[in-house]
C-alpha cells in the first residue's frame, strides 16, 4: 500500500478525533484510580527512552509502546485537567503506521491515545458525555 493510500485511509479517524470537544471539564477524575489490570503491566519493554510529545494547551505527554505494540505508558502533564505527570497504561494495537489503544477500566473516564508517525491525539471522554482532546507531535 503506498503512503497516500495509507494516510487517505487513516484520515477519517484523525478527522473524527479532531473533532472532539477541547473545553475542559471542571472536574476531572483521577487516572491512578484505575483497576490494577490497566495500572499494572506485564507486557515487555524496551530500554530506549519514552517519546517526548508537546501538545496543544500546554499540555506533555512521554509516550512509550511495549515491544510487541499492544500496550503504551503515557506520562501526561495536562495543565486543564490538573495533572501532572499523571502515568497512565492503555491497550490496543498497531494498523499499518497507526497505532490505538484505550483504557476504559475507569468507571469516571475513557482514555484514548492515538499515533501515527510523529503525530498523537490524546482523548478523555467522562461518564457525563464531556470530552477533552489535545493533539500532539512529537519534539517542538
Amino acid at each position: 500500500m503506498n503512503t497516500l493510500t495509507k494516510i487517505a485511509t487513516a484520515l477519517p479517524a484523525l478527522a473524527l478525533l479532531s473533532a472532539c470537544a477541547t473545553t475542559a471539564p471542571t472536574t476531572t477524575p483521577n487516572a491512578s484510580e484505575t483497576p490494577a489490570s490497566e495500572s499494572v503491566t506485564d507486557a515487555a519493554y524496551d530500554r530506549m527512552a519514552p517519546a517526548p510529545y508537546t501538545c496543544t494547551d500546554d499540555s506533555k505527554i512521554m509516550a512509550k509502546q511495549s515491544i510487541n505494540k499492544k500496550q503504551v505508558m503515557l506520562n501526561a502533564t495536562m495543565p486543564k485537567v490538573q495533572w501532572n505527570e499523571q502515568p497512565i497504561i492503555l491497550n490496543g494495537e498497531v494498523q499499518g503506521d497507526t497505532a490505538s489503544y484505550i483504557n476504559e477500566s475507569n468507571p469516571e473516564a475513557v482514555y484514548a491515545w492515538h499515533m501515527k508517525d510523529d503525530k498523537g491525539i490524546f482523548a478523555i471522554k467522562w461518564a457525563d458525555g464531556k470530552e477533552y482532546q489535545v493533539n500532539c507531535q512529537v519534539g517542538r
